[in-house]
């Protein structure tokens, strides 16, 4: 409150200052509840076009994982047999049937020190020069001290390391150094030149183990690669060796995969019927609750609702959704009908990549259409800001209020006093005349003949 009265209703006997609070209280409740009432319609507002932004925004995701060329032309591949090979495919990969033969496996070169040592003693001074494949680091040591252990941790740690990996292994007579290489194949073979002591520790390292480029045969025809992981044989096609026999041949089949393009056409399905149930609930009126949604009769909230469905009802590439099966119900809603689809995807498999997944297919048509609504720049954005700028508007105008409302009481409270004070003075004054008039002689009268 503005201000009290400390000893309100002195003079009157009234509650002035409850009488105050009451009037501006009974000011203060048309305006406030008008503002309450604007206030809550425009949160509700903002709540909606939020639901529909995020609608939209959910709608376009599943758009972007079901509109690729890939979800039209997924292959899988199968395999005779699961202890050869294993195999992945691209969109790119050719229809076909392949025996394949692994023959080798591709291994990684090994070398390691011929001589056992003790691995605490010093390996000396000077430069050890390694080389895998085409590339070469060189290690340094210049501790007179350093030992085994040593020499092993300054090779991992070089910052030049191409992938060469030093270890330790205790044999019969003492510790040798091995040296394994992080590539496979012919050109990933160690050798090592050194100086110094390191030049002598240097000869003393040999190849253990040779690295070799697998090798498998394809319909008969020789494949060599320094990988097990073989992409560049059969396009589209990798080709992933896990163990090798001459003997064996599996049959590795690549065909067309429709189960991605049936499941993701089934979640456009599902996710535009969301987008559509969200509208219905916003824009609708619900009769058995006798209540309108909080955008019912709101002219942009159909707007994006007939551009959405035009879209999906319209021509692309000379096509339209329902040679496909996609149609919609007598309630609004989107239905994909799995034989029309089956029947397209064996007869009108271009025609139907042309009107889904083209450059001027349906699912880019769509994309961009939510786009342009989701942009900082479109209607939908303009309107949420309009309406920000309102609710803020209402904050204002309600601290308006407070202030006009502390002058009132403010008012008030100096009236009333003004009254309270005046009573009290009326008060003194009858109480004083009438203690005059108390004090006044009594006058009796006399009867005659007494």
């Amino acid at each position: 409150m503005a201000g009290t009265i400390s000893s309100a209703g002195i003079g009157s006997g009234l509650d002035i200052n409850g009488l105050v609070t009451q009037l501006v209280a009974a000011e203060r409740a048309p305006t406030a509840a008008r503002l309450s009432r604007q206030e809550s319609t425009t949160r509700t507002e903002i709540s909606a076009f939020g639901q529909l932004r995020s609608s939209l925004a959910n709608f376009q995701n599943a758009l972007n994982t079901a509109g690729s060329l890939e979800t039209v032309e997924a292959r899988s591949a199968t395999r005779s047999q699961e202890d050869y090979l294993d195999v992945s495919v691209e969109p790119e990969a050719a229809l076909g049937s392949y025996d394949i033969i692994v023959e080798r496996l591709a291994t990684s070169g090994r070398s390691a020190s011929q001589t056992p040592v003790d691995p605490n003693a010093a390996v000396g001074v000077g430069t050890l020069d390694l080389n895998l494949g085409a590339d070469s680091f060189t290690v340094t040591v210049s501790d007179a001290n350093a030992d085994l252990f040593d020499l092993r941790d300054a090779i991992n740690a070089a910052p030049d390391n191409p992938g060469l990996r030093a270890t330790i292994i205790n044999v019969d007579g003492g510790s040798v150094l091995s040296l394994s290489s992080g590539l496979t194949g012919d050109e990933s073979a160690i050798t090592l030149s050194g100086t110094g002591d390191l030049g002598t520790f240097a000869s003393d390292i040999a190849e253990t183990t040779p690295g070799l480029d697998s090798l498998i045969r394809i319909d008969g025809l020789l494949k060599t690669s320094d990988g097990n992981a073989v992409s560049d044989a059969i396009d589209g096609v990798t080709l992933n060796l896990l163990q090798a026999d001459v003997g064996q041949t599996t049959t590795i089949t690549v065909s067309r995969d429709d189960s991605l393009l049936r499941e993701n056409l089934t979640e456009f399905v599902e996710a535009y019927n969301s987008f559509a149930n969200t509208v219905d609930s916003l824009g609708g009126f619900n009769e058995a609750a006798g209540r309108a949604g909080a955008l019912n009769g709101n002219s942009l909230l159909r707007t994006v609702e007939s551009q959405l469905r035009n879209a999906i009802t319209g021509s692309f590439g000379g096509f339209q959704a329902s040679d496909f099966g996609l149609r919609f119900d007598s309630q609004g809603k989107l239905e994909l009908d799995a034989a029309t689809l089956d029947t397209a995807l064996e007869t009108r498999r271009g025609d139907l990549q042309s009107w889904w997944a083209s450059e001027s297919g349906l699912v880019a048509n769509l994309d961009d259409l939510i786009e342009v609504q989701l942009d900082d720049d479109s209607s939908l954005s303009s309107r949420e800001e309009s309406l920000q700028n309102r609710l803020d508007s209402l904050a204002d105008r309600r601290e308006r209020l407070d202030i006009r409302m502390a002058r009132v009481e403010t008012r008030l409270l100096r009236q009333f006093g003004a009254l309270d004070a005046n009573l009290a003075q009326l008060q003194f004054t009858s109480n004083a005349l009438a203690q005059q008039l108390a004090s006044l002689p009594q006058i009796t009268s006399r009867q005659s003949g007494n």
